[in-house]
């Protein structure tokens, strides 16, 4: 199958935090990383998860200039600009490929500037916000054949935002645009590895409006998609994938 976990923090084979990989494989021959989210950073680490202004600062780090001028045509709070500083210097910083930090930066360029008070009330905030308003457009978040790049998709939700569209419009182009790259990136895979399975999770598909475009986007497909049903797709499935792999190691003995 291909498995595409997405989610907030999980600490990477390669140091970095991760949170927006695909793997091929299955649990009794073992997984291949064979993409994911293109690297960002995150400025205080453990902190950006806590403040989304820091998270959106980590995801422009290929485009601080940018930055400073969204920064201030939209007035945001001075954490931004000095959390900017830290990625400018890398000071505290951290690379990251998390798909839940992604949804944090937008839900701070839409509106969402202070600390969240419990887990994923930022990415909430922006599924709230997206049901009011109809799709009028999607946003470009390329695949090619190894990362998602979010720049484009950034790119274009700060030009719309900069020039008055309103909040909600690009939270519901936003979430269609992530559902779009996903189903990109798995046709991708399917077809470059025979694969015709493919199993989401991790907490960012608890997002119901984002599960629900997979679904539209998957029944134009010949693939078949698993998601949690009798167990959480958050952090609360971990144990029973543990348990799978411990029967799975015991039965080859």
């Amino acid at each position: 199958m291909i498995g595409v976990a997405f989610d907030g923090t999980g600490f990477g084979d390669d140091g970095a935090i991760w949170g927006g990989e695909l793997f091929v494989g299955s649990a009794t021959k073992g997984l291949e990383r064979c993409g994911h989210l293109r690297y960002a950073m995150l400025p205080g680490g453990d902190a950006a998860a806590r403040m989304p202004l820091q998270a959106l600062a980590g995801f422009f780090v290929d485009e601080l200039e940018l930055a400073m001028n969204v920064g201030k045509r939209l007035s945001l709070p001075e954490r931004f600009f000095t959390a900017l500083k830290m990625v400018e210097k890398r000071l505290r910083t951290f690379p990251t490929t998390s798909v839940g930090r992604l949804f944090d930066a937008a839900a701070a360029l839409l509106g969402f500037t202070g600390a969240i008070s419990f887990e994923g009330q930022a990415a909430i905030w922006l599924e709230h916000l997206a049901r009011t308003a109809p799709l009028e457009k999607v946003y470009p978040f390329p695949w090619d054949g190894k990362e998602l790049d979010y720049r484009p998709l950034l790119k274009e939700m700060v030009e719309d935002r900069l020039n008055g569209k309103d909040a909600a419009v690009i939270a519901r182009a936003f979430h269609r645009s992530v559902a779009e790259g996903v189903f990109s990136s798995v046709r991708s895979l399917g077809a470059a590895y025979g694969i015709d399975t493919v199993v989401l999770s991790g907490g960012v598909f608890q997002n119901s409006l984002l599960l629900a475009d997979l679904k539209e986007l998957f029944l134009k497909s010949d693939m078949h998609v698993w998601i949690g049903e009798g167990v959480p797709s958050n952090d609360g499935g971990i144990s029973l994938g543990q348990a799978a792999l411990v029967a799975v190691a015991q039965s080859t003995y």
